[in-house]
This record gives C-alpha cells, sequence and structure tokens, in this order.
C-alpha cells in the first residue's frame, strides 16, 4: 500500500482509546502517530491549555507543523495511524480541511459521557498519577467530536463511529469491522498483545497506565467497583456529562453496529 492507506481515529478522553491505539499497533509495518495534536495544544507556541505553563515550550510544535508531519509520505510504511483527542482541533477545524488531511480515513471512537466524563475528572484532580490538579470541562471532547464529525459529512467525507461497549463485548469482531470499513488489514488476534512501554506515550505520563500494563481488549467481566468510581463526583461533572449526551447519542447512532444488533 506503500503508505497511501492512512487513517485518523477521534475521540474523547477515557474512551480507551489508547488500548485501541495499541491494537492498531499489533498490525506490522505501520505508521502510528500518538495524540500529535496534543504538544501543540499543551506545549507549542500556539497553545490552548496552559496546564502545562511551568513546562518549556516546544517552539516548533505548531498546528501546521503536525498536519505537514501526518500528511507527509511514509513510502516504508504499509499504512498511517493517526489516534488523536477532537478537542485539540476546536478553533481550528480549517486544519481538518486540509486537501490532504481530508484524504484520510477519518473514524470516532465513542463512549457513554456519563462514564467517560466522570473517569476523566477522577484522572483530573490524581495529581499523584497524572500531574493534573483540576477538571476541565474544555477537555471532555464530545461535543468537538460531533462538530468534526459534521464538518467531514458536509464535505462529503464517510466517516466510521465505533463504541467502546460494542468493542469491549466483542474485541476480534469489532476491530475486523473497523478495520474492513476503514481499509486497514485485520490482523487475527490483534486484540491480544504483550504489556509494556510505549516511548511515544511518555508525554502523558499516569494517563496510559492501564493500557501499558494491559494484554488486550477483553470483555467485561463481572467485578465490584473500585472505591474511587463509587465516590461522587462534584455537579459541575455531572453537568458536563448531561451536556455530551446528545453528541454521544448522534454519533452513537451512526456507529457500526455488532452482529447481534443486525
Amino acid at each position: 500500500m506503500s503508505g497511501e492507506n492512512k487513517v485518523i481515529l477521534w475521540t474523547a478522553p477515557r474512551c480507551i482509546s489508547t488500548a485501541f491505539e495499541r491494537s492498531i499497533m499489533e498490525i506490522p509495518n505501520g505508521k502510528i502517530f500518538h495524540e500529535p495534536y496534543g504538544i501543540p495544544y499543551y506545549f507549542g507556541p500556539e497553545r490552548v491549555s496552559y496546564r502545562y505553563r511551568n513546562q518549556n515550550t516546544a517552539a516548533d510544535a505548531t498546528f501546521d507543523s503536525v498536519t505537514s508531519k501526518l500528511t507527509n509520505k511514509y513510502p516504508e510504511h504499509d499504512f498511517v495511524f493517526v489516534k488523536d483527542m477532537a478537542y485539540y482541533l476546536k478553533g481550528r477545524y480549517s486544519t481538518l480541511l486540509s486537501e490532504d488531511l481530508m484524504n484520510f480515513s477519518h473514524s470516532f471512537l465513542i463512549r457513554n459521557p456519563e462514564r467517560a466524563i466522570p473517569s476523566l475528572y477522577r484522572a483530573s484532580v490524581n495529581e499523584g498519577r497524572t500531574g493534573w490538579t483540576y477538571f476541565d470541562e474544555s477537555e471532555a471532547g464530545f461535543q468537538e467530536m460531533y462538530e468534526l464529525y459534521k464538518i467531514l459529512v458536509d464535505s462529503g467525507k464517510t466517516v466510521t463511529v465505533i463504541d467502546c461497549d460494542d468493542l469491549l463485548s466483542d474485541p476480534e469482531t469489532m476491530m475486523k469491522l473497523y478495520c474492513s470499513a476503514v481499509g486497514l488489514k485485520f490482523k487475527p488476534g490483534m486484540t491480544r498483545w504483550e504489556p509494556g512501554p510505549q516511548p511515544d506515550w511518555d508525554v502523558w505520563q499516569g494517563w496510559h497506565n492501564d493500557a501499558l500494563n494491559s494484554t488486550g481488549l477483553h470483555p467485561p467481566q463481572p467485578q465490584r467497583s473500585s472505591p474511587k468510581a463509587d465516590e461522587p463526583v462534584p455537579e459541575e461533572v455531572l453537568q458536563a456529562a448531561r451536556k455530551a449526551v446528545p453528541s454521544y447519542l448522534e454519533l452513537y447512532e451512526l456507529r457500526l453496529r455488532p452482529p447481534c444488533e443486525r
């Protein structure tokens, strides 16, 4: 395929997207980009968020430089796969409309925001794990996913949507459906892997511990909730989750359907 098959997965935090990316890494000879627009969003001269204000600016990390890198040719690879957060492009959707970026296969990984956003809150205030100290609704990301979806569809693009719960209920089947939809070559067993470090994930230390320590995408097992999962969350977090539900439901109606629903 000479690197011409290029796929972007847009998502929001706490949607198991890093584990999804880890599964894609099991397909041989891919060029993988891990949240590249997050670098200019948090660290570049055009930074939108000042969470990392005490860290040095990455002077060369601009949104345009990332787009140029993604749209470059990689003839030594069979495919290019990008996993990124939709909210990184808030206010910069013109970036998405560049001709080369529009030539990607665009897809979305979604999760019920009434679970994803409380999970984001708990990670955002867990300074010992993530280094973050506060919750910011602008990082929830569901509205931005829907806005990106609308831009793509209005531009004549076909997009693929996959839901976290469907994926975990039958990982191999759903990943096979996803690969077929976006033009990737499915590899049997790609939803299982050996745990271990991934250097490209180091910039987001603490956020990917579950994926780093995992051995694959597994159907959920009945288990007792962790104490932290049972702790109440502030009303602002619940409100953010409720606000995100309409965007989620719009995308949910378009998702790849598990075989049991056909």
